[in-house]
């Protein structure tokens, strides 16, 4: 897969998650949206955009199984977790539940937030090596209490690579009336 993206071909690129590069097709596709923009700005910015951006949730919401008024676009993964985070009216006493395996800038969003508002950011371990998704579920679910009001975990985590069973995650969270904030592999998704 090395000669479908540009990167230097004697370097092994690894850290495609904070600053992953383009593979070729994409970038060529970009460059053209760009170039569309560049020959007539006011017209693209001011006329066409809003309904490019409404065809692009349209086909990421018939995706994702969701209606596109449903679908925001965001910068990053870590913007969408801070917007969130400072949106929820947490209360002292609340906790939001994590693992130990999160995206570093995410768990610092976590943390100034719940100081804030006086709730806990509870990092629950989960043991390495890992067994099957069922066990590695139940250790992440055996730090819910009462006070849990939402689970933030990511379906592939940043320090480790581990695969989280977040689709288990968010629908038994659901039926114990748990908000889910979850960041999936093609960047930040949604589960609340």
């Amino acid at each position: 897969m090395k000669d479908q993206f540009l990167l230097d071909p004697s370097i092994v690129f690894l850290n495609h998650g904070s600053f992953g590069a383009c593979p070729k097709p994409v970038f060529a596709a970009y460059q053209e949206w760009q170039r569309r923009l560049e020959r007539q700005p006011v017209q693209f910015l001011g006329r066409e955009l809003a309904g490019h951006l409404l065809s692009a949730r349209q086909a990421l919401g018939s995706y994702l199984g969701s209606p596109a008024e449903n679908i925001v676009y965001i910068p990053n993964a870590t913007f969408g977790v801070n917007a969130i985070a400072r949106s929820l009216d947490l209360q002292p006493g609340d906790e939001i539940l994590t693992t130990d395996h999160e995206y570093g800038a995410c768990d610092k969003t976590w943390e100034f937030v719940c100081r804030k508002r006086g709730a806990a950011y509870i990092r629950q371990p989960i043991r390495m090596p890992t067994g099957p998704p069922e066990e590695v579920f139940e250790q992440i679910w055996a730090g819910v209490s009462e006070h849990t009001r939402l689970i933030f975990c990511s379906q592939i985590t940043s320090p480790t690579a581990l695969t989280l069973p977040v689709t288990q995650l968010c629908h038994r969270a659901r039926q114990a009336g748990i908000l889910t904030l979850a960041r999936f592999a093609f960047h930040a998704g949604l589960g609340l």
